[in-house]
């Protein structure tokens, strides 16, 4: 037997879309052997261009984080060619993140032993799968529309609001789109919801229950093992949760006239990326990479759909985006929740569980920017740097050095490239992948926080002179 069968959990899933209209979207998946069903709903708070092609991608996507483990996937809505070579493209990619990510570099044991790769079997073939499509039936694009208005991805955290601030500083009306899973998660973007529907900044949230299908597929998957799932903090499989969200807020963005999504995609050292046993991947973060934001752009153009995809911080790593916050947008700042452990306290507040990997590092973050941890309900004088030394943060090495040194001193350093701009290996010139009309009025505010520019020379970050970009 040849790993990908090895390894495959449901020969036969379909795609359906049962039910859409101007409010809501019903999608049905269905595995064959043994016969398993499971409704995707997606609810909008208000009328959306909604259609049998947009409502069926939203649940494809999802489903496409389990690609690897399914033999054949048929597709029984309207596809047009733009979507079939999106689809395969974004599954082949996916499929390898999967296979590199959770079943080769483990940050957590979520599979059984038998069912991990051997040395012999991380081939490039291997991680991009076996996975068959078939396409029932077929729709034409219209012409391109392109809206104007401006959206940022919003979630709570520190970048969608840094983001936000930013453009409502620079005189734009931001439509924060929020995505309502039915779980826990929601909890930490309420306070920003509410914030936001009070002071008048225009928002559109959906509704869905797609956390649970995740659930669903993982309980259902005989090689996962569920005994990791009750400590991690990670997910055990999906990792291309991003394009679900972007794909359900589609009839949303061509109803309001939005030609700009931001995304809060903060910067990853690529010093730290190099390919596993020769396959290139992305560290399980393809879909918050500048990378996929170009390939999504693209296809929405394909589409007729003209809507940019960007990052306004990209360049900057976490902690110069809470310095932005904390200092420039108190009052945003206030709203931060990064924690996915969010409880009601006895006044109601929403607050975070202060001890997970991710309030740890914007623990470690808040005292890089000088801010108060009180005021977004961190308390307490627990050991940070114990629980920092004890936990597995997400945090690049040199970004990680820089926090704990500072902890350990009382004071950051902020003249490394750690506080700078990063020019990608593929720029000439300082933040060149933000849309010419932003770019001057996102570079004033953030060169007040950072150290100037850094380019990349032998695998070493360099200073450098920064340059004005006519690209993009």
């Amino acid at each position: 037997m040849d790993y990908s069968s090895k390894i495959t959990c449901f020969s036969d899933v379909s795609v359906s879309v049962e039910q859409f209209n101007k409010r809501s979207s019903v999608i049905g998946i269905r595995i064959g052997k043994p016969d398993l069903y499971f409704r995707i709903i997606f609810r909008y708070d208000s009328d959306v261009e909604n259609s049998p092609n947009l409502a069926g991608l939203s649940g494809l996507a999802a489903l496409i984080n389990y690609a690897l483990f399914i033999d054949r996937i048929t597709v029984n809505f309207p596809v047009s060619e733009a979507d079939v070579r999106f689809i395969r493209e974004m599954t082949r990619i996916n499929n390898t993140e999967v296979f590199v990510n959770r079943l080769c570099r483990r940050r957590y044991e979520f599979f059984r032993k038998e069912f991990l790769p051997g040395e012999d079997e991380v081939t490039l073939e291997n991680a991009e799968g076996k996975t068959r499509f078939i396409f029932t039936g077929s729709v034409v694009d219209k012409e391109t529309r392109k809206g104007s208005r401006v959206a940022v991805l919003s979630s709570g955290g520190k970048e969608s609001l840094v983001t936000t601030g930013m453009m409502i500083e620079n005189g734009e009306n931001p439509v924060a789109l929020f995505f309502n899973e039915s779980g826990g998660h929601w909890k930490l973007a309420l306070p920003s919801h509410r914030y936001f529907m009070e002071s008048g900044i225009d928002s559109l949230r959906v509704w869905s229950n797609v956390d649970r299908f995740y659930n669903f597929m993982n309980r259902n998957m005989k090689i996962l093992d569920e005994r990791a799932f009750k400590w991690a903090d990670d997910y055990p499989v999906q990792l291309f949760t991003f394009p679900v969200y972007l794909l359900s807020f589609l009839p949303a963005i061509l109803d309001m006239g939005i030609g700009e999504v931001l995304m809060g995609n903060e910067f990853d050292d690529p010093v730290e990326e190099p390919p596993f046993m020769g396959i290139r991947h992305y560290y399980g973060v393809y879909d918050q990479s500048p990378d996929f934001q170009r390939r999504f752009s693209s296809y929405l153009e394909e589409k007729g759909i003209g809507v940019r995809l960007w990052s306004a911080v990209y360049p900057i790593y976490g902690c110069v985006v809470e310095d932005i916050l904390a200092n420039r947008y108190p009052d945003l700042y206030a709203l931060q929740r990064s924690c996915h452990s969010c409880h009601y306290d006895a006044h109601g507040n929403v607050v975070p569980c202060g001890k997970c990997s991710k309030c740890l590092g914007v623990r470690l973050f808040i005292g890089y920017a000088g801010a108060d941890p009180g005021v977004i309900f961190y308390h307490g004088d627990s050991d940070l740097a114990a629980l920092v030394s004890k936990e597995k943060l997400k945090l690049d090495p040199d970004e990680l050095k820089i926090m704990m040194e500072g902890l350990g001193a009382g004071s950051f350093r902020k003249d490394t490239h750690v506080s700078g701009i990063h020019l990608l290996p593929d720029e000439k010139s300082a933040m060149s992948q933000i849309p010419r009309e932003f770019r001057e009025k996102i570079e004033r505010i953030i060169t007040k926080y950072t150290s100037g520019c850094w380019r990349l020379e032998e695998k070493r970050w360099v200073y450098t002179e920064c340059q004005q970009s006519e690209d993009v």
